[in-house]
């Protein structure tokens, strides 16, 4: 759709003051999608109506001020829209005196119903079971969604915040904005960042959620509940530290590193908090991980190193979109490790048998795998020579 730049700036007007209609609010996204310099236009104007309407030391927002460094921001402003717009000013010192000199208030109204549903509108991005998707949202930031995952966002993301809901697994390469902090949503925890690179894995069916933070900084926020009251618990990780959250127990660990001669070790300290949420009740901390095992999947390359085979067979339904069942609850605790570049299932599945004591058989879409007893004395014979 075609604009004119006096529509344009009508339309950015009106915004600031809480004054266009739903079909208005329809007009003025759609250009603000059309290309991020639109974004960053609006963004600057919208800083300096802020800025200018406030007093140094003042907490009360000046309208008219704000109105007449607009004005010189705009240049192209007919005066027969500034008188046009005169009545919205009236209004908008209205909203501002009811609204406590709240500027949140001003620019996003609540009491216009059609435009309130059109803020709600959500953009939905998915990527089906056995593909991956990569998306860059309107502030700029990349988003790599794993096999069977989602994001939803509101029509105006990177406007005044920058809010997502995520169902399943997703790659964030979030760009930096101070004053908009980047919240992911999950079902069990939210993830507040606001410039950093970092890897959540929150499918509903797991037994855990997680977050691998690469760069940056992020706040992991764990809802709690106690007497009636929901509350969060925040948690902070730093570069190469992992959050995993179980379904057992009501403890927090928080996992510190040493080093000797030989090999790296890890050890526990452990610290109680309560957590009486039903699928919150452990959260394990681990620092100094190789945050390419958690984001791989987005990759070439899929590194996979001492992953239980139950882990394992989950993934590789997501990832090939198939079903895998264990005739055996022994196998699913042998632990696999490899790295794979473009291979197929079954190729997969021929190295999983030679690493481990596992027959296989495919019936259509469903994969059948099967403890082989003699192997697995084989398999253990190699065990006992390594210990």
């Amino acid at each position: 759709m075609e604009y004119n730049h006096t529509d344009i700036e009508y339309l950015i007007a009106g915004y600031f003051t809480s004054s266009l209609i739903e079909e208005e609010m329809e007009r003025l996204f759609s250009w603000l999608g059309e290309d991020i310099s639109h974004r960053k236009e609006f963004d600057r104007l919208r800083s300096s109506w802020i800025m200018a309407g406030y007093e140094n030391g003042k907490k009360s927002f000046d309208t008219r001020r704000g109105w007449s460094t607009l004005e010189k921001n705009i240049k192209p402003l007919k005066i027969r829209r500034i008188k046009r717009l005169y009545p919205l000013w009236y209004a908008a010192s209205l909203l501002i005196c009811f609204a406590l000199g709240s500027i949140v208030t001003m620019m996003v109204p609540r009491s216009e119903p059609a435009q309130s549903a059109r803020l709600a509108t959500a953009t939905t991005v998915s990527a089906p079971l056995g593909a991956k998707s990569n998306v860059t949202l309107p502030d700029g930031s990349s988003v790599w969604l794993n096999a069977g995952s989602l994001i939803s966002y509101s029509s105006d993301f990177g406007l005044e915040k920058r809010d997502l809901q995520l169902t399943g697994e997703a790659f964030f390469d979030v760009k930096s904005d101070s004053l908009k902090p980047f919240n992911v949503h999950t079902s069990g925890i939210t993830v507040k960042a606001y410039g950093t690179r970092f890897n959540v894995k929150a499918y509903p069916d797991d037994l855990t959620l997680s977050t691998t933070l690469e760069e940056g900084m992020v706040d992991v926020l764990i809802p709690i509940s106690s007497g009636g009251i929901t509350s969060s618990k925040s948690v902070k990780l730093k570069p190469k530290e992992q959050l995993v959250i179980h379904k057992s127990s009501n403890t927090i660990m928080s996992e510190t590193p040493t080093t000797n001669d030989a090999q790296e070790t890890v050890q526990k300290t452990v610290r109680e908090i309560p957590l009486p949420e039903p699928h919150v009740k452990e959260v394990v901390i681990k620092s100094n991980v190789k945050t390419e095992l958690a984001s791989s999947w987005k990759d070439s390359k899929w590194i996979i190193s001492d992953e239980p085979m139950a882990l394992f067979a989950e993934n590789l339904e997501r990832r090939y979109n198939l079903r895998i069942s264990f005739n055996s609850e022994e196998l699913k605790e042998y632990h696999f490790s490899g790295t794979f570049e473009n291979e197929t299932v079954d190729q997969i599945l021929t190295a999983l048998s030679l690493a481990a004591p596992v027959n296989y058989r495919f019936d259509k879409n469903h994969v059948v795998l099967t403890l082989n007893q003699k192997d697995k004395e084989k398999f253990s014979k190699v065990l006992k020579t390594k210990k």
